[in-house]
């Protein structure tokens, strides 16, 4: 089990307009008898204050444990008002292209590829496979010293421990460069630039 709401809820900035996006999602590598598909949606949550996360805390766990599912929350807030825009522009689409159906599943369709996040605050995920600390000191050191150079900052905000290893969450840095160096360690661990991280896995 893995808990990380204490940890993540210290991380979360609120502010008007904006929110975060959290999915309880149950996967088939946990379910094998999941039919026609990798992974189930079973619950969303669109969280614009502290308040409404501790309050939805007892009841993502509750899921979790049920459907033997995962939480997942992206850090890089959702705009509102983006996503009401980005909504009017999808449903045209669907509505033109005649697939009405699919206009019931738009908005969640939308926050999942959307977010509004300032590029000076919009954060990256770099998954570790492995629970190896050393590991993420050897990243962090590496992507420090890669553009954009800053010797005030650090470029690694957050370590969010998962099943089996780590998210570290980061402040976007010059990828190629990244994968070269990675490449002369032997692996390039994947970069993310807008996944969630864990919140609460069974």
């Amino acid at each position: 089990m893995r808990n990380n709401f204490e940890q993540i809820r210290n991380i979360l900035r609120f502010e008007d307009d904006y929110f975060y996006f959290i999915q309880i999602i149950q996967r088939k590598k946990e379910n094998p008898g999941l039919a026609n598909s990798n992974n189930r949606i079973i619950r969303s949550y669109n969280v614009s204050s502290l308040d409404k996360f501790d309050e939805n805390k007892d009841e993502i766990i509750k899921l979790c444990e049920i459907f033997n599912a995962r939480a997942y929350i992206h850090l890089n807030r959702r705009k509102w008002s983006k996503i009401a825009l980005e909504c009017l522009r999808h449903n045209a689409e669907l509505i033109a292209n005649e697939q009405y159906r699919n206009i019931k599943s738009s908005f969640e369709t939308v926050i999942g590829r959307n977010n509004g996040e300032p590029s000076r605050t919009k954060t990256w995920m770099i998954d570790i496979d492995m629970n190896d600390l050393e590991v993420v000191n050897k990243i962090e050191r590496i992507i420090n010293s890669i553009e954009p150079i800053d010797r005030t900052v650090t470029k690694l905000m957050h370590t969010i421990p998962t099943k089996n290893g780590y998210h570290m969450i980061t402040k976007p840095f010059n990828r190629a460069e990244f994968s070269k160096y990675m490449q002369l360690q032997g692996d390039v661990p994947d970069v993310h630039t807008d996944n969630p991280t864990i919140l609460y896995a069974t």
